[in-house]
């Protein structure tokens, strides 16, 4: 039996900008899948600018993160995959995890097969006053509702979403 309550579990939170040669690749791999779920070309405004590893908190020095959501109920995400102290450089097309609570209310926003609990177990660390600084600007425009809000990044942290109807 898991003795961890959910206050105790975390995402392993470790972030990194996305490169631009990796916005490409996944920009290709998603304008590459037949037929196109809504008949819209994606293009660099749908990629992520930041990278937020939201596996359970781990030990390795493998990190993964959504570049790019994909359109579409059970659509997947375009994920990169990324050492410790090196640039991202590998995309991956990942299917959504099908899980979902036993309510059906949530799904889970990671890929299919990941290791650890499901993000709905799962809360954000609380950044670093210096931290939060320095990617304050990317995370305020990561987060920023398609109204055009402005959220404060001090207490809205990135956290892919699935494309998928967990009411289905």
């Amino acid at each position: 039996m898991n003795v961890f309550t959910r206050a105790q579990r975390f995402i392993c939170g470790c972030r990194t900008v996305v490169p631009v040669h990796l916005v490409t690749v996944a920009l290709g791999m998603a304008n590459a899948i037949e037929p196109a779920w809504d008949g819209l070309v994606y293009v660099a405004e749908d990629a992520a600018t930041l990278l937020v590893c939201t596996l359970q908190a781990h030990r390795g020095p493998v990190h993964h993160g959504v570049v790019l959501n994909l359109r579409g109920p059970d659509a997947g995400a375009v994920w990169a995959a990324w050492r410790d102290g090196i640039e991202p450089c590998l995309a991956l097309l990942l299917p959504d995890c099908p899980v979902t609570t036993a309510d059906g209310d949530e799904a889970c926003s990671e890929f299919v097969g990941h290791p650890g609990v499901h993000s709905w177990e799962l809360a954000d660390p609380a950044l670093p006053p210096a931290l939060l600084a320095a990617f304050a600007p990317l995370l305020a425009q990561q987060d920023r509702p398609l109204d055009g809000r402005v959220l404060d990044a001090a207490t809205r942290f990135h956290r892919p979403t699935t494309n998928r109807n967990p009411a289905r």
